[in-house]
C-alpha cells in the first residue's frame, strides 16, 4: 500500500477490521468449527429463500437443492467459467456448514411464522450482506491468481467484471432461473433480463461488476491499466497506473469495495421496503350529487 493512500486506509479500517473478523472467527471451536462469513452467508440465504418459498408445499428433497442452488450457484459458475473445479463437488465440509443453519432455521420460523419478516430482516442486516457479499466477490476475483487459469482471463478487465457480478448474484439468478420456488422446476428467463426489474432489483448484477471494478482499480491490477490510463488522460492523475493515491493493499481494497456495496444495499433496503411504504397523500375529494345534495339541504335549513 503506498503511503498516499494511508489517509483512506485508516478511514477503512473499521470496515477491514470486521472483514477479517467475519473470516478468521469460527462460530463455536468445537461444535461448529465454521468461520462466521460462510454461516451467516447460509443463515441470509435461509432467510431469504423461505421467504420465497413460504406457504407452497415442497418436497425435502426439492426444498434443500433449491436453497443449496441459491446458496452456491455463484461460486459453482465462477468456478466452471475459469475451468476450476467447484467446492461444492468436493468438500462434504461445506455441506454441513450450510444445511445446519438452514434446518434449524426451518425449524424455528415453522414454530413462529411473524419472525420471517423480510422489511425488517433486511433493514437490519443490510450492512452484514455487504460484507459477507464483498468476500465472496473478492474471493472469486481472487481465483485469477490460480496459475490454471487462462491468461486471457486475467488481463481482461471485462472477465473480472463479469466475475464479480456472477460471484455476486450467480446464486439468485440460478435458482429463479430454475424456478427453484417450486415443487416442478422450469427453466424461466434470469429476473435480471425481465420487464420492470429496475435499478434496485439488479444491484447485486451491476454492484458485484462494480466492487470488481473498484477491487481492480485500488489493487492496481494490469488488467484495468488501460481503463486508469484513460482517466488520467482526462485530467484525473491521481488514477494513473503507480500514481498511489488509491493503491492499497487487498484488505483494504476489499474494504473500500465492502464499503460501496454497504451504501448500495442500504439505498436498496430504503427504495424497495421503506420509500413504498410512505403514507401516500389522499387527493382532493371531488364533489359528487350527494355532497351537493347535503349542502342544499343546510342552504334550506
Amino acid at each position: 500500500m503506498s503511503t498516499a493512500a494511508l489517509p483512506l486506509a485508516k478511514l477503512l479500517r473499521p470496515i477491514a477490521d470486521s472483514l477479517v473478523y467475519l473470516q478468521s472467527t469460527k462460530v463455536h471451536p468445537t461444535w461448529f468449527p465454521f468461520a462466521l462469513a460462510p454461516t451467516i452467508h447460509a443463515t441470509r440465504i435461509s432467510i431469504a429463500y423461505q421467504a420465497k418459498v413460504a406457504g407452497r408445499p415442497l418436497s425435502w428433497p426439492t426444498y434443500l437443492a433449491g436453497y443449496l442452488i441459491m446458496c452456491w450457484g455463484g461460486t459453482t459458475l465462477t468456478h466452471l467459467l475459469l475451468s476450476l473445479p467447484p467446492p461444492p463437488f468436493h468438500s462434504a465440509q461445506l455441506y454441513i456448514n450450510y444445511l445446519t443453519p438452514h434446518i434449524l432455521l426451518t425449524i424455528l420460523f415453522s414454530l413462529n411464522p411473524n419472525l420471517l419478516s423480510p422489511q425488517l430482516l433486511d433493514t437490519f442486516f443490510f450492512p452484514l450482506d455487504a460484507l459477507v457479499r464483498t468476500t465472496a466477490i473478492t474471493a472469486g476475483l481472487n481465483l485469477l491468481n490460480n496459475p490454471s487459469v487462462n491468461p486471457a482471463f486475467v488481463a481482461s478487465p471485462l472477465t473480472h467484471l463479469i466475475i464479480g457480478a456472477v460471484a455476486s448474484a450467480g446464486g439468485g439468478l440460478a435458482a429463479a432461473t430454475l424456478s427453484t420456488w417450486n415443487q416442478e422446476w422450469s427453466f424461466s428467463t434470469p429476473p435480471v433480463l425481465r420487464r420492470g426489474v429496475g435499478l434496485w432489483g439488479s444491484v447485486d448484477v451491476w454492484g458485484g461488476a462494480l466492487v470488481a471494478l473498484v477491487y481492480g482499480m485500488s489493487t492496481s491490477h494490469p488488467a484495468f491499466s488501460g481503463f486508469q490510463n484513460s482517466l488520467s488522460s482526462y485530467g484525473l492523475a491521481a488514477f494513473a497506473p503507480g500514481a498511489g493515491t488509491f493503491v492499497l493493499s487487498p484488505l483494504g481494497a476489499r474494504a473500500l469495495g465492502a464499503t460501496v456495496l454497504i451504501v448500495l444495499f442500504g439505498l436498496r433496503v430504503y427504495n424497495v421496503h421503506w420509500r413504498s411504504a410512505s403514507p401516500a397523500v389522499a387527493p382532493p375529494r371531488t364533489p359528487g350529487m350527494g355532497d351537493r345534495s347535503r349542502a342544499k339541504k343546510s342552504r334550506l335549513q
